[in-house]
């Protein structure tokens, strides 16, 4: 079954994120891109929601998708949103008893004529491509 949404509750996505990241007190994009030590999204790659004063202090979920538009025309994940993910996806390794990152931390793809890992080998190894 689908959940629902109370009709007091704010229904749409970009409303309830922006919400949180009020209510939860999360950084500003700018905030995690200066402790991550990458170019910050300029004053005019968010001239559009200044009138909100969001230009100086944008929502990290806002400034993620915009550093998306902004770096790669919204195909892929900038640097922020691109480090978050991959953060993600490695705790979620690290924290996995049964993962290989846990089992064998030292391990390294030696796939290839020179065991030298390359993603083509993979896609070979797997018998989807020649």
């Amino acid at each position: 079954a689908l959940l629902s949404i109370p009709p007091n509750e704010p229904q749409s996505l970009a409303q309830r994120n922006l919400l949180r990241h009020l209510t939860f007190g999360l950084p500003s994009g700018q905030r995690v891109a200066k402790a991550m030590k990458v170019q910050l999204l300029s004053h005019q790659d968010l001239s559009d929601v200044e009138p909100l004063g969001f230009d100086n202090s944008t929502p990290l979920w806002f400034y993620i998708l915009r550093e998306a538009e902004e770096t790669a025309d919204g195909r892929k994940l900038g640097p922020v949103g691109g480090r978050i993910v991959a953060e993600v996806f490695i705790g979620l390794l690290q924290g996995d008893h049964m993962s290989h990152l846990r089992q064998d931390p030292d391990w390294t793809p030696n796939l290839g004529p020179d065991q030298d890992f390359k993603m083509a080998d993979l896609l070979r190894f797997a018998g989807v491509s020649e």
